[in-house]
């Protein structure tokens, strides 16, 4: 696991006084609130504020006083340690399971491991690639997960009929 967590990209710059609008990659709720600061590129800034705006988070960053300061900064990937995170018990990042084999309990077999996440509107959506290199994909919703074991790097998931490649 990776000591640094990509939490959002920096896609434009929110007013004359060096607010950042930051496409969040997680809950802000559950991240932002327990983060002293964060990483661009690497280097550790002061977390000053942050406030929702539509889906976005409006992010306000020590040394970051004015336009042309956040102007600079666009198109840059934000990060923050892990340890910093401060999550609900039972709770995980999707990237800790990147790699995690992924076993059909309705087939009773692996279909494939894990590759991506991908972030639709509907519902996030698991993308597991099989031996072939086809990807399968499953909503990340509760009625298709069952476990989630950390010890053995394996997700257990439910699919239904004709959602994987040899069924169709």
């Amino acid at each position: 696991m990776s000591e640094y967590l990509e939490i959002g990209k920096i896609i434009n710059t929110h007013g004359v006084r060096g607010e950042l609008k930051l496409d969040p990659w997680c809950d802000p709720g559950e991240v932002f609130g327990s983060l002293a600061q964060v990483y661009v590129d690497g280097r550790p800034v002061a977390v000053k504020g942050w406030r929702l705006h539509q889906r976005f988070v409006l992010l306000t960053l020590e040394g970051v006083g004015d336009m042309d300061a956040a102007a600079a900064l666009k198109n840059r990937v934000v990060s923050a340690r892990r340890d910093e995170i401060e999550l609900p018990e039972g709770q995980y990042f999707y990237s800790d399971l990147f790699g995690f084999e992924v076993y059909d309990s309705r087939v009773g077999r692996v279909i494939g491991t894990l590759a991506d996440v991908r972030e639709l509107p509907g519902s996030d959506v698991y993308v597991v690639r099989d031996a072939q290199g086809r990807e399968i994909l499953v909503p990340a919703v509760e009625a298709f997960e069952e476990e989630v074991d950390f010890d053995a790097r394996r997700l257990t998931l439910r699919t239904i009929e004709g959602m994987l490649p040899d069924e169709n």
